[in-house]
């Protein structure tokens, strides 16, 4: 195995390892690494096949442990919505200079807000008690709210972090700050 690979998988099993730990002990519901974990898988790996696999795992070993969806569409929404950091990322790693910081800023908020909007339009639409209405779908986002915050807390404070490692990584390693401004 070539120091690449040794690296990346290194570098893929501590994500894992911090996706699933951060939602398995959340503080709060929904302050989760996961969409940082998965922007950050997006924006490190020069191929799409980890980046992809990170998210897909973290859900798939931290469901086992968390509360199950009572709802297939729910869950599917819930897993869909993990397209959005994972575009992010990738759209920043191939992105340069005040355009790289722009998206990377975005990674903060879009993700957040994009699983809002979707996953509680899933709630309403297939599973939840609210009237099937506009009134009954904006008491769903209004009861969604709190969440929301959490989420975005948690999505800018770990995205700040686990990107603020990767500068430390690439300032300390040479060869990793050519993998990833390749």
């Amino acid at each position: 195995m070539n120091r690449d690979t040794v690296r990346d998988l290194a570098v893929f099993s501590l994500l894992l390892a911090i996706g699933v730990v951060g939602r398995w002990a959340q503080p709060t519901w929904n302050f989760t690494p996961l969409a940082a974990v998965t922007v950050l898988g997006g924006f490190y790996f020069r191929r799409t096949m980890p980046a992809v696999l990170l998210p897909i795992g973290i859900l798939a070993v931290s469901d086992l442990v968390l509360p199950v969806h009572d709802s297939l569409p729910v869950m599917i929404s819930v897993h869909l919505m993990m397209v959005v950091p994972l575009l992010l990322g990738r759209s920043a790693r191939g992105a340069q200079g005040l355009r790289r910081g722009v998206l990377l800023g975005l990674c903060g908020f879009v993700p957040a807000t994009a699983f809002f909007l979707v996953t509680n339009f899933a709630v309403w639409m297939f599973k939840s008690t609210y009237a099937s209405s506009l009134e009954g779908l904006l008491s769903c986002y209004a009861a969604a709210l709190p969440f929301y915050r959490w989420m975005l807390a948690g999505d800018v404070f770990y995205l700040v972090v686990l990107l603020g490692c990767l500068a430390i990584a690439r300032a300390a390693v040479p060869e990793a700050r050519q993998k990833v401004s390749a």
